[in-house]
């Protein structure tokens, strides 16, 4: 038993070294410009040295122009030497891709520029279309073999909600059918999105939408309220199984002796099926 115990522990181990050294890998950015960075040379000059960058797939061509985003290359032309060469800081790609791009009208006040997360972090620029989108690191294409390159890609960065896709019950994202994007805009907050959180839910689950004559004040407020939004151990994302998700609004003092003791080691649901709203009955009841 404790060789078993062992064994595990150092495999967790291994797999948290694996996780480390791909993140600690990432290459480190220097986007601040560069003193005395010298005159442009063209983006032949740039090419003859980095054929390996132009190998890749072909780049696009509002991408073939190295010093738009990089700076003047004639010091780093003439000492070969990284740090005399300016890597791409979000504000380049955004001078082009703000103007009459939606998706980024919000990046200022987006989560990921909050947290210094670069755009090249998520697109490789000399890389493939569509969107230049990078490849996921082994380490998730290993855990979700079945997810979008979307989805893996973000679980880089996020293996806290990767994980919750393994529990019992869970948004389909680790068998390909949603992606992570189809709820969240990278390029967004949602500090700054309109309307309730719960339209984000009801896209998709329109049945649950209403409006309803008797609402459940969470229904029409945040589906997250009672619900865990990429996975649970209970049934149907319940944050908790029944009937302790709704005793922690309802408690027994107001529920009074309407309800016997034993209704609490039950479902609620059975009796108040109209969990999401009813146009008849304003307890809930079918």
């Amino acid at each position: 038993m404790l060789r078993r115990v062992g064994s595990l522990v150092w495999l967790l181990a291994v797999a948290a070294c694996v996780t480390l050294s791909a993140r600690d890998l990432r290459p480190t950015h220097r986007s601040d410009a560069i003193e005395d960075a010298g005159e442009p040379i063209g983006a032949e000059e740039c090419v003859a040295c980095h054929e390996d960058v132009l190998g890749r797939a072909p780049a696009p061509a509002y991408h073939a122009d190295c010093e738009s985003c990089h700076g003047a290359g004639e010091t780093h032309w003439e000492s070969e030497e990284p740090a005399d060469i300016r890597f791409p800081a979000n504000a380049d790609c955004v001078a082009c891709h703000e103007t009459g791009h939606r998706t980024l009208m919000t990046w200022t006040r987006s989560d990921h520029e909050r947290a210094g997360v670069y755009c090249t972090d998520c697109h490789a620029t000399h890389d493939r279309e569509p969107w230049n989108l990078r490849h996921a690191d082994a380490v998730s294409r290993a855990v979700t073999p079945r997810a979008s390159e979307v989805t893996r890609m973000c679980g880089d960065c996020h293996p806290e909600v990767t994980s919750s896709f393994a529990l019992p019950s869970h948004h389909p994202l680790r068998e390909g059918m949603i992606d992570c994007t189809d709820c969240h805009a990278p390029h967004g907050s949602a500090r700054t999105a309109l309307g309730v959180a719960t339209d984000r839910c009801t896209g998709c689950h329109q049945d649950y939408a209403g409006p309803w004559i008797h609402e459940h004040a969470p229904v029409a407020e945040d589906c997250t309220s009672c619900h865990a939004p990429h996975g649970a151990s209970s049934r149907a994302l319940l944050e908790t199984n029944e009937p302790g998700v709704c005793i922690s609004c309802h408690s027994l003092a107001e529920s009074g002796a309407v309800h016997d003791p034993f209704a609490f080691a039950t479902r609620c649901t059975d009796c108040h099926g109209a969990v999401h709203g009813s146009y008849s009955d304003p307890h809930l009841r079918h």
